[in-house]
Parts: structure tokens; C-alpha cells; sequence
């Protein structure tokens, strides 16, 4: 019977292990932002929404910043993330203080961490960003 309870936690532990060593790939999932510049994100309108997307093979990155959609370009080496050749649609929305500091956060983002579920983006020094994972439910053969 102890055997039984030994193999049961060894297995436990090392299932743990794994799961706590593989965090969420930056693609193929749907970036929900949670914060910005340490402030939870609170909109007027119910619809609006912030997040991102990577798409992995042509380095672009696209989402939503509130009401208005957007797409880029990213870099990505190690640890460090940038945002480059950023667009976005341009309809005016009770939300525009949101959107304009996700831009600002955005351009001034360095670097990055996954951990769990929650992505990180910094700046030189702080962190300016985080966002939830929420796998994309697609049907896309990539």
C-alpha cells in the first residue's frame, strides 16, 4: 500500500513538474490583456476588448485595442519582444484612453515573460503589460 501511495505522489510531482516547466507558446493563442501600466482595464462599452495574436511564420501581430483592430510586425529574440509597423482602423469610441495607452505600450515594449498562462511585456525596467492566455479556436491548418 505505501508503494501504491509513493508511485501515486512521484507521479503527481512529476506531472506538475512538467506542466509547471511548459508555459504557453506566444502563438497560436488569443493574448487577453489585464492590465496596463498597473491599471486593471475597465471599459465604458461592454463589446470593447484588448488583445493580441502572433502569427509565428510571417512574424505579424494583430488584434483588437479596444474597439479599433490592429496589426504589425514583431521581433522576438530570447527574452526581448518589439512591435513594429503597427496600423489600426480608426473609428472614434468612448474607450480611446485604453486604446491609446495599449499603443503606448506597444512601442515601448523591450522584453517579455511567459509564465503559466500570463504574458508579460516590460519596458526598460518595469512591467507595462499582462495578459491571459486564452487558446484560439480555429480551424486553420497551419
Amino acid at each position: 500500500m505505501k508503494g501504491m501511495i509513493v508511485c501515486c505522489l512521484i507521479t503527481v510531482l512529476a506531472i506538475s513538474c512538467k506542466s509547471a516547466k511548459e508555459s504557453v507558446s506566444l502563438t497560436g493563442v488569443k493574448w487577453i490583456a489585464e492590465s496596463l501600466n498597473g491599471k486593471e482595464i475597465k471599459f465604458k462599452e461592454a463589446e470593447s476588448e484588448v488583445f493580441l495574436t502572433f502569427d509565428g511564420k510571417e512574424k505579424r501581430v494583430s488584434g483588437k485595442a479596444g474597439c479599433n483592430r490592429f496589426f504589425g510586425t514583431y521581433e522576438r529574440n530570447e527574452s526581448e519582444l518589439t512591435f513594429s509597423g503597427m496600423g489600426a482602423t480608426k473609428m472614434a469610441c468612448p474607450d480611446m484612453d485604453v486604446e491609446t495607452s495599449f499603443f503606448k505600450v506597444l512601442e515601448d515594449s523591450k522584453s517579455f515573460v511567459i509564465k503559466n498562462d500570463k504574458l508579460t511585456l516590460k519596458d526598460a525596467n518595469n512591467v507595462i503589460a499582462v495578459f491571459k492566455a486564452q487558446e484560439e479556436k480555429t480551424d486553420k491548418k497551419k
